[in-house]
């Protein structure tokens, strides 16, 4: 999962943060804040950059599960914002029903890694 994480991580992180325009204009995204833009940018491509630090490292792995956590938990917060801005219908759905279900499945994949412990 490391590697796939630093592969999709790496691949649209930076492209988020240079090229803002890019992604807005392929997905039909409705107009955004460029600073949050960025900020989103920055923040994936910081995930890609630790997870290659782990594929790096297999025994280092363990440290870094909490960016899986992180990752479900962002992920999760913005499929919620892309079904409500999907529920108003005022913007193009193409784009957003894509990321909307990346993010799900995704959620599902990153769930699926992380090594539960049953309860006491």
């Amino acid at each position: 999962m490391y590697a796939y994480n630093t592969a999709m991580c790496l691949s649209m992180g930076p492209p988020m943060v240079l090229f803002q325009k890019l992604p807005r204009a392929i997905l039909k995204w409705p107009y955004e804040d460029p600073v949050m833009m960025g900020i989103y940018g920055t923040i994936v491509t910081s995930v890609g950059v630790c997870s290659a630090a782990a594929v790096r490292s297999e025994e280092a792995q363990e440290r870094f599960l909490p960016l899986f956590l992180v990752q479900m938990l962002y992920k999760t917060m913005t499929c919620a914002l892309l079904a409500r801005e999907l529920r108003k219908k005022e913007v193009e759905p193409w784009g957003l029903r894509l990321i909307l279900w990346f993010f799900a499945a995704y959620i599902v994949m990153l769930a699926g890694t992380a090594p539960w412990k049953a309860g006491k």
